[in-house]
């Protein structure tokens, strides 16, 4: 696995691979990451240049069976198709690697608005986030809804529902990105191996950090924690009186050798502790500024005990859209692009401040949340 982009110059374009008539030209190496690498790069069609493209190059797949399991996850995922996702075009076992080749969604991801947020001092409104919940729960509806060639559920749970893998684009559209760490119940895939928590533990729900089998239930409390850190700028497991709790319990059985596969700012273990010191008056106390409809929705979709959540995202969908109807004015694309201009001019009135928290300045706003180019097991 190649650590640092292949040289290429303006006159000799680097081409990462072709296929057929269509070749993808490197145009941006976007760094390298535990599971992989993630590219940046041109679709040219006969010669003829085409729209950018996201290429994850995944870890080496060593054996016949891996890549037939690969192909048919990336066959079975490329059948998704609803607005707010964003598709999965093709996948290339190229020098040993495979190559997913996703579309590219030019715009912020909500990691970098929670930033802007939070460096003027202001969170987002509740419409912004009821809008951008709503159709993320709509999407994951739509995943967790999927059935195979017979009409069977496959059981898809995308397990990294996280800040960095939601986008506002350009057009103030809503994109749910990066199923390359998705669960399904396929036959023959690699089961995950125990301990390992698969995508940002940070936004783990309670039975992930448990080890306990999962289903779409889990993507709806990590949205939850989205939509709570969207509208009051904290995280749930870094609440005072929750690092208070976890301090004085008992270490939680069966997490001492919890590992978490992408680095977080607690290790696995601190945050399972963490977890199960949770309670709803730890949420309570969260969302005691927000309106009581908003408060209502945040408090069933984070119980641990996912009986208690909401059921499927289209319950979760439905909540969160009857509050934006309550407010008697409409919100959608439209009013999220101002909103999101509005949030990012009010933050950068202080560029120094801005660059101080590592906030891009420039109307790309891409390099405020690489994705993870994290392997499809």
């Amino acid at each position: 696995m190649a650590t640092h982009p292949p040289a290429s110059s303006a006159s000799r374009p680097f081409i990462l691979f072709t296929t057929g008539a269509t070749s993808y030209e490197l145009v941006r190496y976007l760094g390298s990451r535990a599971g992989g690498e993630l590219l940046l790069a041109r679709r040219h069609y006969a010669r003829t240049p085409g729209g950018l493209v996201l290429i994850k190059r995944l870890r080496d797949v060593t054996d016949d069976v891996a890549r037939a399991r690969l192909r048919e996850e990336v066959k079975l995922l490329m059948r998704l198709s609803h607005p707010a996702i964003a598709p999965v075009y093709l996948v290339r076992v190229h020098d040993g690697a495979p190559h997913l080749v996703t579309e590219y969604v030019d715009g912020p991801c909500l990691e970098t608005l929670s930033s802007f947020a939070a460096l003027r001092r202001r969170p987002f409104s509740e419409a912004f986030a009821a809008y951008v919940g709503a159709e993320v729960a709509d999407a994951l509806h739509h995943a967790h809804s999927l059935e195979d060639a017979r009409g069977l559920p496959v059981g898809v749970v995308h397990r990294d529902i996280s800040p960095r893998s939601l986008r506002v684009d350009v057009h103030g559209r809503v994109r749910l990105s990066d199923f390359a760490l998705a669960w399904s119940r396929m036959p023959g895939r690699v089961v995950t191996e125990p301990g390992l928590v698969r995508g940002d533990v940070a936004y783990a729900s309670p039975e992930a950090l448990e080890g306990l089998p999962l289903d779409g239930r889990a993507d709806l409390f990590s949205l939850g924690m989205v939509l709570l850190e969207l509208l009051t700028g904290l995280h749930l497991l870094d609440l005072d009186d929750v690092e208070r709790a976890a301090q004085q319990a008992q270490p939680v059985p069966g997490t001492r050798g919890l590992c978490a596969e992408t680095p977080s700012w607690l290790p696995a273990p601190l945050m399972a502790a963490r977890m199960a010191c949770l309670t709803p008056a730890h949420v309570e106390q969260a969302t005691r500024g927000l309106s009581p409809g908003m408060r209502a929705v945040l408090q069933r979709v984070l119980q641990r005990d996912r009986d208690l959540r909401f059921q499927t995202g289209a319950e979760l969908r439905d909540a969160l859209r009857g509050l934006l109807n309550a407010e008697g004015r409409p919100y959608g694309p439209p009013e999220a692009l101002r909103e999101v201009a509005e949030v990012r001019t009010d933050a950068l009135v202080d560029p120094a401040g801005a660059a101080e928290a590592g906030l891009p300045l420039e109307d790309d706003l891409w390099d405020g949340c690489e994705d993870d180019g994290a392997d499809w097991t």
